[in-house]
């Protein structure tokens, strides 16, 4: 096991000079749009002679890949995408701590799918496949599921800090430039993340620097912050309080009642120190509850910026409250474009096999709490589609360099 420490990342990225840095996150800009325009699991395969690089990120909620091919035109910023997948896990821990057989079981054969898929199908060679485990699997580096894995496949997981796959996933999600009219800004600087997972929350700004030896040439520096609740956990701790005989009503109030209260006082002890996430003004947020709402409350949206507003959120949680079963099975006759129709289905069909009733009514009231306490009532928010795979492909321009 391998664990990449903040330091080193930080270190990594300051070693690119400002005009390296602008068109490494530029390409990854470019690599997103790309993955916006084609299926998930969907690429064509090549027999050209080009390098290729290949990415497997394991989470407790997904299991994930891309593969990468280097391009010599310098438009497509040195990559271009040739194939993406995610396999949705539910790779929760059990009392003991230790994660079910099954569970540890399944996540080990979709890496090895995704393993399969890389190297016969696009041709990745093994030294080219970078590994990584996410920090929401424990600080442990659990035992159990690095067994399974390296058993399976033979792959050894190298294991990210918190800090590092916040800088990352920042770094690969929000786009560095955007327009505000016809004046260009620097998004990236003027923007936070917000990651509402299932068994945990992350959240973080880049910030702009300039040493006092090369004022010239500026540096990031990264504000990070890594809570443990999220939507599965939380409705996990509603259920445990209220016992077994309570039923969804009854599971409903409770979560009403409690407000994400412990939620919130992280929220605030982390405001305390990093302002930024509540001063800014521009919010890109990310993970399953957040995919969800803008996935019901939007389907015919699949941009990969999804603008939404405070008020979607409160309609969301809303929703979920009063019948999530309606709410996860809408009638989309009315979309007549049959490819697009069925895209949806698909996305509604896994929001259904992600999350049961309870979890979206918790993940809802997560997000409000959010939404409350970092003040976005008066912010810009988008629901960043590809924001999934920004921290793997960041992870793979720093370790190649391309």
């Amino acid at each position: 096991m391998i664990e990449i420490p903040t330091m080193w990342l930080r270190l990594k990225l300051g070693a690119f000079s400002a005009r390296k840095v602008l068109k490494v996150f530029l390409s990854i800009c470019l690599l997103l749009g790309a993955i916006h325009v084609m299926s998930l699991g969907q690429g064509t395969s090549s027999n050209a002679p080009e390098e290729v690089y290949g990415g497997i990120e394991i989470s407790p909620e997904a299991a994930k890949a891309i593969a990468l091919r280097v391009s010599q035109n310098e438009e497509e910023g040195g990559l271009k995408l040739a194939y993406s997948e995610v396999i949705r896990l539910a790779l929760w821990r059990t009392g003991g701590g230790a994660f079910a057989p099954q569970a540890t079981t399944e996540a080990a054969q979709a890496v090895l799918t995704l393993l399969t898929r890389l190297r016969q199908q696009y041709q990745v060679p093994l030294e080219r496949i970078y590994f990584i485990g996410t920090s929401r699997l424990g600080a442990d580096h659990p035992a159990d599921l690095v067994s399974a894995i390296r058993k399976t496949t033979g792959m050894t997981l190298t294991f990210l800090d918190p800090a590092a796959e916040v800088q990352l996933s920042i770094a690969g999600t929000i786009p560095r430039i955007m327009k505000a009219g016809a004046v260009v800004i620097d998004n990236r600087n003027t923007s936070v993340l917000m990651d509402i997972g299932n068994v945990g929350s992350q959240g973080g700004y880049e910030l702009l620097k300039y040493s006092q030896s090369n004022s010239s040439t500026p540096g990031f520096d990264f504000v990070a912050m890594s809570l443990p609740q999220g939507a599965v956990n939380y409705a996990n701790d509603i259920a445990r309080a209220m016992g077994d005989n309570g039923d969804l009503s009854a599971f409903t109030r409770q979560v009403k009642a409690s407000g994400a209260m412990s939620f919130r006082q992280a929220l605030r002890r982390e405001m305390e120190s990093k302002p930024g996430m509540i001063n800014r003004k521009r919010v890109f947020l990310t993970g399953g509850i957040v995919w969800a709402m803008a996935t019901l409350l939007y389907p015919e949206d699949r941009q990969a910026l999804v603008p939404i507003t405070f008020e979607s959120i409160l309609q969301f949680a809303d929703k979920a409250a009063r019948s999530p079963r309606e709410l996860t099975n809408p009638n989309l006759t009315y979309i007549r474009d049959r490819k697009i129709r069925q895209d949806i289905e698909q996305d509604m069909e896994a929001i259904r096999n992600t999350f049961t009733s309870r979890q979206l009514i918790a993940g809802a009231e997560l997000l409000k709490a959010a939404g409350e306490e970092l003040k976005w009532q008066d912010k810009k928010l988008w629901f960043a589609r590809l924001g999934h795979f920004g921290c793997i492909l960041s992870y793979i321009r720093l370790q190649t360099g391309k």
